[in-house]
């Protein structure tokens, strides 16, 4: 039997990594499991985009983004490590009447509430971006937006941790969990047993897997999601590109493409997204994942035709029925705390991760975080 902690967290991406070093610095003894790399799951997969403009609108998720940006703008001193932070401009590419009004709406609730966005027409548009086609588009809602190193992020929070006096373990795969008495007793792996006061499972979509090993459930669905990146561009491209009708091009089907991309300090691009509904947690990409956003990337950006793709990458990206989060303790367990499937998750971590620790350790956090409590879907059902 390992000594006790006070917190055992189990996935080390950003998530779990985070919430372990705002546990360090409260002072609790704390260990965390990872299966894999530190930020070796779907973090390490991310664009690394800190969105602002196209989340939820209810206030908390809006204060969680504002107070979120504010805070990495100073993340890297505090954490004593760079992850390559800068704020850039975003277009959200608008193709239909409806969305342009529904932004419309939107620009107006966001800037309202301090995160400026303003609507720009076709024209203003092409000013902006020269060498985008612009056919089929009305425009655009512009606003500013984060951008960040995935992996250099999640090591900056490690070795934070760690400094703190934080238990991070990579490559510790959990193979059981023990409850009696409505705790969770010990946590397992292959060579170790560890037991805490409180335990926390953050493990994106391999918390299911996890939560079973208890005869719990909570309803964190996924998808395959692929990506790639291109050798550095050689056209003047500065601002995130998206597209309004992300989810309208994916919701209920099999597969999709709805591209749209991010420029690294290095002037590559980071291509993103074709999605597959699946049951099964892989990695990797497809011939038609990488086919399908660079047809789309082309129709939209003509110029980058000789550009070519250096890697392309697939993972399962985490989500819930209402796409809000599960952030709290699990109903009916003393103990036992689970924090995922955001769908906003670089912007709101470094405010909405301290809270979490605070959470487990009898703190009240700033805010009512009951919209995101698991709670939610036993009262559901």
């Amino acid at each position: 039997m390992s000594p006790t902690y006070d917190v055992i967290i189990i996935g080390g991406g950003m998530i779990g990594l985070s919430t372990a070093y705002h546990l360090a610095r409260r002072g609790a003894r704390t260990v965390l499991l990872e299966a894999g790399e530190l930020g070796g799951g779907t973090s390490a997969a991310c664009s690394g985009r800190a969105q602002t403009i196209e989340g939820h609108l209810d206030p908390l998720n809006l204060y969680l983004v504002r107070a979120g940006l504010e805070r990495l703008s100073t993340l890297e001193d505090e954490l004593g490590h760079a992850f390559s932070w800068r704020m850039v401009g975003y277009f959200c590419l608008i193709p239909s009447p409806h969305l342009w009004d529904t932004w419309t709406q939107r620009a107006r609730i966001l800037s309202e509430n301090g995160i400026p966005t303003v609507m720009v027409d076709r024209e203003e548009l092409q000013r902006a971006e020269p060498l985008l086609n612009t056919a089929g588009l009305l425009g655009a809602a512009y606003g500013q937006e984060g951008l960040l190193n995935p992996f250099h992020f999640c090591w900056a929070y490690a070795q934070a941790a760690r400094r703190l006096g934080a238990d991070i373990r990579a490559g510790t795969p959990v193979v059981g969990m023990k409850a009696a008495g409505g705790r969770v007793v010990s946590v397992e792996t292959p060579a170790e047993r560890f037991s805490a006061g409180q335990v926390m499972v953050a493990a994106g979509a391999w918390t299911p897997k996890l939560l079973a090993m208890i005869g719990e459930t909570v309803p964190i669905h996924f998808t395959h999601a692929e990506a790639f990146i291109t050798e550095r561009v050689p056209l003047a491209l500065r601002n995130t590109i998206g597209m309004a009708d992300f989810y309208e091009q994916i919701h209920g089907k099999q597969r999709a493409v709805s591209v749209g991309f991010s420029v690294e300090p290095d002037g590559a691009l980071l291509v993103t997204e074709a999605v597959t509904r699946t049951d099964t947690i892989r990695r990797g990409c497809s011939v038609w994942g990488v086919a399908g956003m660079a047809a789309h990337l082309l129709a939209l950006y003509p110029g980058l035709r000789k550009v070519r793709v250096l890697r392309g990458w697939g993972v399962p990206t985490a989500f819930t029925p209402d796409d809000e989060p599960v952030v709290g303790p699990m109903p009916g367990w003393e103990n036992l705390f689970v924090y995922g499937a955001c769908l906003e998750t670089i912007p709101t971590i470094p405010v909405l991760s301290d809270w979490v620790a605070g959470m487990m350790l009898g703190e009240e956090p700033p805010m009512d975080l009951s919209l995101y409590s698991p709670a939610r879907f036993a009262r559901a059902a």
